[in-house]
This record gives C-alpha cells, structure tokens and sequence, in this order.
C-alpha cells in the first residue's frame, strides 16, 4: 500500500471514528514482541502496549497458532452450550487464584467484569434497603454507569451524575480511617486497585490491603479487588494481591487476559454467586470459544515463559534507574510501580514529552496530566529496557 493510501487510512479514521480518540499521524502496520512499526516502517517500543493489553507481546507465535485452530473450529456459541476451551479456562482460572474463588462470570471488557461485580454485591445484599459500596480517591474502575459511579475522577462522572448512584462512598487511598469512618449498617461492600493506574500509579501502602480485609472479616463486607490493569503477570507477580498476601471475596480481571481480544472476568465464590436468580445477569459474547482459545493460550504463554519474572527484573530495573534520574532532575517528582506498572511523575503537564518520546522510537502513555505511564509487554528484552530508560533521560530535560 501507498503513503498516499496510508494518508487515506488516517483521514477516514478522523472523519468516521468518533472524537473521543485523539489520532496519530501514522498508521500502525504490525507489531512484533514488544515491538510497533508504522507504514514508514519506523519502529517504536511499545510501552502503552494496548493501555496494558499485550502482556504477551505481538504477534506470539504459540497464540496464532491457537487462534488459527479455533478459528477453524467453532467461534461462537452462547454461554449455556459447554464448550472445551470454555470449561478449561474456567478450571485455569479456579487454579490460579484463591481457592475460595471457583467460579467465574465471563464478560468483554474491565468495566463489564466490575459491573458484575457490583450487580453481586446488591444480590447479595437484598435484605439492605440501601446497600453501599466504598470506593477510594483517584480509583478508576470503568466508564459504564454502574462502574462510572465508583470511578473517582470527576471529569469522567459529572457529565452524567444524575444517572449514577448516589450510594458510593470515597475513602482516602491508604488511610484506614478513613474506610473506617464511611462503614454504617448499609456497607456492602468495599471496592480497590491495589496498584491505582489511571490515578497516576500509586500502589498500595504495605499494610493496607490486610487492613481492608480485616475490616470486611469484622463487618462482614465483600472485598472487591480491581485487577484490570494489574493483573496476569503485570505488577511482577500474577496478580497483585500476592504482593499483600490478601484474599479478596471478588476478583475483577481483564485488559491482558485474553492476549489482545476482548474479555473480562469477575471471579467468586459459588456461595456469592449462589445469590444471583437465574437470569438476572447473562452475557452474548463473554466466554465464546475464541477468546476462551485466546486467554487460555496467553495464561500458558504467561507462566510456561515466566513472564511475571521478566516484569519484575525488567521493572526493577526501569524503576531504579528513573528514581536515579529524579534525584539528578528537577523536572521529576517522583517515581511509583510495581514491575512493569510504572508512574514517572513530572512537575508540568508530560504531554509533549510523549510526543518526543514517540519521534526517538519509544511509545509512552499518561496517567493524568502530569504522569508518564509505562505499561510495555511483558517480554521486553534487556536491550529494549536500555533504550526505554535511555529516551526517559532524554525526555526529561
């Protein structure tokens, strides 16, 4: 294809996609690891890699060949028709998690595993005339209106607050107390990122997440842990709540399960979702048989090629190199992650520094304004860190 066909390409996408999406002035052409290339055949460390998607890299060779032969196969059939790759990623995930959480709910995306989520918590909770959930500031949880309604940021939720429930509460990120002094006899439940990413990157004090469960234990809450962005290997472990040695009643997961194709999962106890009458949530396309191919396949690329490990070495390398640069430069603030969930936070606002990242061959995204977000694939090598931390000391200045 030609540039010109290339420009055609860009000019279409501005005159029929929506303007909720800024656009590049090139178009994306292949991706290979960790890596992008334009039409111009420049090439581009990914560190957006899909706002946290492609923990697997593009292109993995071992997942196109299980999309090829599902695709072959069967690709979609609903929910209540048993199907292989359906029944054996539901016993992967069971294997993966907690013990008490056996039983999943397979969605499209992160706002609709948490909108699962929170349609349990009511169930479970009909005998409470107005049940409440307890979020925390600078969370993000998904932009549908039940998950608008826990997202904090308002520059998401006022546009449409007079369809959002009033009866979520907002604590203080890390502070106890604060939780402590929102309970009342209508909590349901309480609702966390461990690692807040949209918020600018902030993990989780130490001790905090076992305060929370202790909480919920005493008052007989759910505990709801947001793991779209965290987890399958994102934060150095396969999900984050390892780092804490906590168990949630609720885990939400989606964003890199699946290896590039849209799922999302809210996973539970059967007692919990023994609370929900039949029929009063379903799905079309959650759990069809080629994106159950997918997230199996991932899963198993995942942990047969310790990726988690790779994004734990690799981060802690990013991260004591970028804590280096900010005691040198007066630019940064400070630095925030947890393997490859990684928040440089800049004293102005970083958006011509993304654009000049981009020109030296290194994609970067934000977390607000003043927050660059570095989220790459999983198998991003030693020499592709290098180069990373190398254009971050460039962009800095």
């Amino acid at each position: 294809m030609s540039e010109k066909d290339y420009s055609k390409i860009i000019e279409l996408e501005k005159i029929h996609h929506t303007k909720l999406f800024p656009k590049r002035d090139y178009v994306i052409v292949k991706g290979k690891g960790a890596l992008l290339y334009d039409e111009k055949g420049n090439e581009y460390i990914d560190c957006v890699a899909g706002h946290g998607v492609m923990n697997i890299g593009h292109s993995h060779p071992k997942y196109i060949e299980a999309m090829k032969k599902q695709i072959q196969k069967l690709v979609m059939v609903p929910p209540g028709y048993p199907v292989e790759e359906r029944a054996r990623l539901l016993e992967k995930l069971a294997q993966i998690t907690p013990k008490s959480l056996t039983q999943t709910f397979l969605s499209n995306s992160g706002t609709e595993a948490v909108e699962a989520a929170i349609k349990l918590v009511l169930a479970a909770n009909r005998d409470k005339k107005n049940p409440e959930i307890i979020a925390f500031k600078r969370d993000f949880h998904g932009r549908t209106l039940g998950s608008l309604a826990t997202t904090f940021n308002m520059k998401y939720r006022k546009p449409f607050m007079s369809w959002l429930s009033s009866n979520v509460k907002y604590a203080s990120f890390g502070n106890i107390d604060s939780v402590k002094e929102l309970v009342n006899e209508n909590t349901a439940a309480i609702i966390t990122e461990l690692v807040q990413g949209e918020g600018g990157v902030h993990p989780s004090p130490e001790d905090f997440p076992k305060a929370l469960r202790e909480l919920c234990d005493e008052k007989d809450l759910i505990l709801i842990d947001d793991e779209v962005q965290t987890g399958f290997g994102r934060t150095g472990k396969m999900f984050a709540y390892e780092h804490y040695n906590v168990t949630p009643d609720v885990l939400c997961v989606a964003k890199a399960i699946a290896g590039g194709l849209p799922m999302g999962a809210t996973i539970a106890p059967e007692e919990l979702y023994n609370k929900f009458n039949v029929g009063e949530h379903n799905t079309t396309f959650g759990g069809n048989p080629l994106v159950c191919a997918a997230a199996n396949a991932t899963i198993n690329i995942l942990m047969k090629e310790k990726l988690a490990e790779n994004a734990a070495s690799q981060g802690e390398k990013m991260i004591t190199d970028f804590k280096r640069l900010a005691e040198e430069n007066e630019n940064i603030r400070g630095v925030r992650g947890k393997g490859l969930m990684i928040g440089v936070d800049f004293k102005k606002p970083v958006k011509e520094r993304i654009i000049n990242a981009a020109s030296k061959g290194v994609f970067f995204l934000n977390a607000g304004l003043t927050v660059i977000r570095l989220l790459p694939p999983l198998v991003i090598s030693n020499d592709q860190t290098e180069k990373v931390i190398k254009v971050m000391r460039e962009i800095s200045q």
